[in-house]
Parts: structure tokens; sequence; C-alpha cells
């Protein structure tokens, strides 16, 4: 008896496949209309200038995953930056920087972890709230200016250095992923992650500890947003209370066009880092065309709201299908 050697149909495919062909097609469509995309420094700047949104991405999927979002990414990562610049005069960088992760996670990811995990507020306006709590506190302590970091050859390599001959950034978003990556699939808290999103109630009967999972989702946001702070500094060689500004937009649109529901409970890590690895492939694509920036965050604007409607449709769908097999499970 002959194998009949079936494709896997669409519907089988994850949520990321689609995207993961757009960014092929866009690729070879580029490297055809301009050659110079597909030069070794440009995929090198690509890589480079996608790790830190990927990097806070991987922090809002936790959070998303759990039906929570945290706006405050940005701001936390503009206050390593001001943190850091002041610890570095101080201390060896080593410490430094592990003093610097300490402290924004524990303060940011406290506050908004307590707030939303243990007392129940909307994440929304909290992490709103802190968004604006320290961004203000960066423009406080520098006055508004921008200061210049002797970062050395730990913060650079992390940044914007190499390590042998990978980029340092790429490596930082491998670990980071690998790591996110086993912690969802592979233990308990990532199954209780899962489980909050999916249904809070149900996860609570279930014995999970939901506030507790909230609690560290954000402790795990606001750590990542910490080391995208270091990085920013280590690419930018200073520390500027103005970094970040608007990169939430970026990142929820590359975690949303990823895969991950707002509604939570559905999602992945590596449909993020697919998502916003075409979100920076797009802008740099549109650099090079001599299209302008001011255009660039119209299209990113046009990409998230089409990646809302999209999750919009596939709960829709979703309902409406195990609406109709139940349906039919009755009638049996």
């Amino acid at each position: 008896m002959k194998r009949v050697f079936k494709l896997p149909s669409l519907s089988s495919m994850p949520p990321w496949f689609g995207l993961l062909v757009l960014e092929v097609v866009l690729i070879i469509g580029m490297s055809i209309i301009q050659p110079a995309f597909i030069s070794s420094s440009n995929l090198s700047n690509i890589i480079r200038s996608a790790a830190i949104p990927i990097v806070l991405g991987i922090g809002m999927t936790f959070t998303i995953l759990t039906a929570g979002i945290d706006l405050s990414v940005g701001s936390a990562l503009a206050f390593t930056g001001i943190l850091l610049s002041g610890f570095i005069t101080h201390m060896p960088r080593f410490a430094a920087v592990l003093l610097t992760v300490i402290i924004v996670t524990a303060v940011v990811g406290g506050i908004n972890g307590i707030l939303i995990g243990k007392i129940g507020l909307n994440s929304f306006v909290i992490t709103l709230g802190t968004l604006g709590i320290f961004r203000g506190i960066s423009y406080l302590v520098t006055n508004g200016t921008t200061r210049t970091i002797d970062t050395g050859t730990l913060i650079n390599t992390l940044g914007d250095g190499n390590w042998g001959p990978i980029p340092g950034p790429a490596v930082v978003v491998i670990v980071v992923a690998l790591l996110s990556v086993w912690a969802l699939r592979s233990t308990y808290f990532g199954r209780d992650v899962y489980a909050v999103g999916g249904n809070e109630f149900a996860a609570r009967l279930a014995g999970v500890f939901t506030s507790r999972v909230k609690l560290t989702v954000y402790f795990i946001s606001a750590a990542l947003a910490a080391l995208a702070g270091i990085m920013q500094v280590g690419r930018l060689q200073s520390a500027a209370p103005t970094a970040g500004a608007g990169i939430e937009l970026t990142v929820v649109a590359g975690v949303l066009l990823g895969g991950t529901r707002l509604s939570g409970g559905v999602g992945s890590i590596t449909g993020t880092v697919i998502g916003l690895l075409f979100l920076q492939t797009v802008s740099n694509s549109l650099t090079i065309q001599g299209v302008s920036s001011y255009w660039q965050q119209v299209v990113t604007g046009v990409l998230l709201g089409a990646a809302v409607l999209f999750d919009r449709i596939q709960v829709s769908y979703a309902s409406r299908r195990k609406y109709r097999e139940e349906s039919n499970v009755t009638k049996e």
C-alpha cells in the first residue's frame, strides 16, 4: 500500500508562519530592487536595530499572555540608562550593570506587579501611569540633558559590539529567546502563564496562584526592559531621558503581528521575534528607499491596527467554531 504524502494544511501552521513568508518575500524583493539591502553591513544593521525591540517584546509577550500589557517598557529603558550613568562613575562596570538591573526590576516590576497582580488593577492604566512616572523621573534627574557614558567593553559588546563573528546584540536575543521559550514550554510556570491568560477564574479553581504568576511576568518584563536599556547605552554610548520614547507602539505591534492575542492565553516567543524582525526589516527597507521616518511611523501604526483587527477576527472565529461544535454535540 502506497503512502500518500500530504502537505500540512494552513490551519495547522503556527500563527507566525504567514509573517515569516512575508519576511522572506520582502528580503528577496528588496535584494532585487536595492542590491545594497543584502549587504552584510545592512543585514548586521537590521539585526542590531531589531535586538532592543525584540528583548522588550519578549518581556511584553509574557504580560500579554496573561491578558495584560506593559506600556512602561520604554520609560523603564530610559530610566535604566540614567541610573547606569550615575552608578558607572562610582563602581566597576559589571557591578553597575548588575545593580541597575536589580533596582529597575525591583522598582518598576514591583510597582506594576503588585498593583496589577496582587491588588487587581487594570494593567493598561497602571503601566500607562508608570510610563509617565519613570519618564518624568528621568527628565528631572538629568534636567532633560543627554549624558555621555564611557561604557567599556562589556556594555559596548551587549549593545553594538561583536562576540567573534556574531553581533553582540544577536547573541543577547538568542540567549533571552531560548530561555523564554524553555520557561514557557517546559516549566510549570509557563503552563500557568497560558492558563491565567486563557481563563483566570478556571486557573484559580485549578490551584494556580494567579496573582503570583502576574507578579512574576511584570518582574520579567521590567528585567528585560533594564537589559534593553543597557544595550541602548552600549549602542549609543550615552543615556538620554528621551530614549525609548514611543517604542511601546513598535513592541506591541510586533508581538501582536507574531500571533500573540491581546485576550491572552495564545502566543509564542518565536512569533514575537519574527514579528519585530519583520517590522525592523520594513523600516530598513523604507529607509533605503528614501521614505521619510514619519511615514515609517504611519506604517507601524497601520500594521498595529491590522494586527489588532486580525486578533479580533481570530477570537470571534474561534468563539463561533466552539459554539457550533458544542451545538453539534448537543444534537447528537
